[in-house]
């Protein structure tokens, strides 16, 4: 039976899902025991059968589960029919295939394996148009992040001690390129926030997907960035001018937020210019959406609602960013970047935002140089 909007008793950090068909008590999806066709707290499922057998729902042969002990060795053995040797949660509602927590795909109410979302998906999609809306849960993500959110948190601080540790070694030596020192940075940043994330993601099936790099929903989440990235220039330039009016006694603040990056630089020349657009047009839209909108936003969906997890998102952001006059304009940039995920279940529509608004902030000051 389903019930979500708690927290589990036993798992603080998950959303309560379901109902034991036993005591009634709210569990979620890492405390679900499957036995006789209901589900179980492993309390109850300890107590409610000696021995069980379950199907692994694909046509093959069926594996014995054992369910025995009482409140603390009840388990249920029981694979996931895509993942052997992961502990299957729930049943596909269409094909009746065993599913671990990191397969199942929620849709109105009921959950499924990959393939029938898929065919649920395009039926919905053919009678109704809203194939957008069919993967949303009652929560609104369209697919709940298996993994936990505090090692994000927890790690966030490591890529910005490895980079102020690298400009203070570049500040003792001789001076170097604006092109270089934005690349060595770039890359140490981005390279240790990727790499932690693909390493807490990769153990949960498809990778690029979980993370929202795939090709549904694509080309309406294009269109929706397009639109989004022209806001979010608006939005941060007016935000960072406002900023400016009324924090303008702390200024001295942001003049050492901004050193905490500089470096002894020569004379910029063009391919400086070049190196560093790259990075900031095409690197930085895509590397930061994968951390912030595809790695930490789902984590923060599981327990928060959309507005606390966006915004909460958008300020972690902004404050990735090290300014001031720009953490307001950020932090609401970060959330328009997380409802245009929400909306669109697809990466691709946060990063053509993303990337069209630091092309127009990193090409206009340069066109408005050039023509005077």
């Amino acid at each position: 039976m389903r019930a979500e909007g708690l927290r589990c008793r036993s798992h603080p950090f998950n959303v309560t899902e379901y109902v034991c068909s036993g005591c009634g008590d709210r569990i979620c999806s890492d405390c679900v025991a499957e036995a006789g066709g209901r589900l179980y707290c492993r309390s109850c499922a300890g107590k409610s059968s000696g021995r069980e057998s379950v199907s692994r729902g694909t046509g093959e042969a069926a594996s014995s589960a054992v369910i025995s002990g009482g409140p603390v060795a009840a388990k249920v053995v029981a694979s996931c029919a895509f993942h052997p040797g992961v502990r299957a949660v729930t049943r596909c509602s269409r094909c009746g295939a065993l599913l671990c927590s990191s397969c199942q795909r929620p849709a109105r109410g009921k959950r499924y394996c990959e393939h029938c979302f898929g065919v649920v998906a395009e039926t919905e999609a053919g009678t109704s148009g809203s194939l957008v809306h069919m993967g949303r849960t009652s929560g609104g993500f369209p697919t709940p992040a298996p993994w936990r959110l505090w090692p994000g948190l927890a790690f966030l601080p490591v890529p910005f001690a490895l980079s102020g540790l690298m400009t203070y070694m570049m500040r003792q030596g001789e001076e170097v390129s604006v092109g270089a020192a934005q690349l060595l940075i770039s890359i140490l940043l981005y390279s240790t926030t990727l790499g932690f994330a693909f390493l807490v993601v990769s153990p949960y099936g498809d990778m690029w997907k979980r993370l929202g790099m795939h090709t549904k929903n694509l080309s309406a989440g294009l269109g929706l960035g397009i639109i989004g990235g022209s806001l979010t220039f608006w939005t941060v330039t007016a935000c960072g001018l406002l900023s400016q009016g009324l924090l303008q006694h702390v200024s001295w603040f942001e003049e050492r937020l901004r050193s905490f990056f500089d470096v002894n630089v020569k004379n910029t020349s063009g391919l400086d210019l070049l190196v560093a657009g790259l990075v900031i047009i095409l690197a930085a839209p895509v590397c930061e959406e994968i951390f912030f909108r595809g790695f930490l936003y789902p984590a923060m969906r599981r327990g928060m609602g959309l507005w606390t997890a966006a915004l909460l998102n958008g300020l972690l952001f902004s404050a990735f960013h090290f300014s001031l006059f720009g953490l307001l304009g950020r932090t609401l940039a970060g959330a328009l970047f997380c409802v245009l995920y929400e909306y669109t279940d697809n990466l691709w529509s946060p990063v053509a935002a993303h990337l069209l608004n630091n092309f127009v902030a990193y090409f206009l000051p340069l066109a408005a140089i050039w023509s005077s």
